[in-house]
């Protein structure tokens, strides 16, 4: 890659500041760092919160809330590093929906909650195959979205803008103008 500078990783801090300030930003793209750092923060505060407010429902839902909002921004800017849709995030987040959507709807979570649940009936939900479908569609796409993370970005721009990662020097820059004229 001649003439194009790698910058160094994000740290910790510097991920979790620049996550925390693109909230509801799902343009542009982020660095591998910048997401797995985040990811540590998000399961430290998720871990933290659900222990320690959990008297506090109200409270809890909205750091929640605010966690996975950064999350599903984070995570669909880290795919438009790769190249890819941000629409894949919103797939799985919707497959997720209609999963939890089912089992509310099936009765699932009363036979769970009854004195002494029926151990069968409840297994004949979870073994349905519009459940097992839903989880292997959601397994897959989540594979997927993981796979798409880890891989490096693209030290070209994309449609989605510049690399956040690799800079052009003056000498790249000049060299492209050059070829344009």
């Amino acid at each position: 890659m001649e003439g194009i500078k790698k910058l160094p990783s994000m740290g910790f801090g510097e991920s979790v500041k620049t996550v925390l300030a693109n909230l509801t930003n799902f343009n542009g793209r982020a660095r591998r760092s910048e997401l797995w750092w985040y990811w540590v923060a998000y399961a430290v505060v998720a871990i933290i919160a659900g222990l320690t407010l959990s008297g506090f429902p109200l409270v809890l839902g909205i750091i929640s809330l605010v966690l996975q909002l950064s999350l599903w921004a984070v995570t669909v800017r880290r795919l438009h590093d790769r190249g890819h849709s941000g629409w894949w995030v919103t797939a799985a987040i919707l497959i997720g929906v209609f999963a939890n959507l089912y089992i509310a709807g099936s009765g699932y979570y009363e036979i769970m909650s009854s004195v002494n649940p029926d151990i069968e009936e409840a297994t004949k939900v979870l073994s349905s195959p519009v459940f097992a479908l839903t989880g292997l569609v959601s397994f897959i796409m989540n594979i997927t979205i993981f796979v798409f993370c880890v891989r490096d970005g693209k030290p070209e721009a994309n449609k989605y803008g510049p690399s956040p990662k690799y800079i052009p020097t003056d000498e790249y820059i000049k060299q492209v103008t050059a070829e344009q004229d």
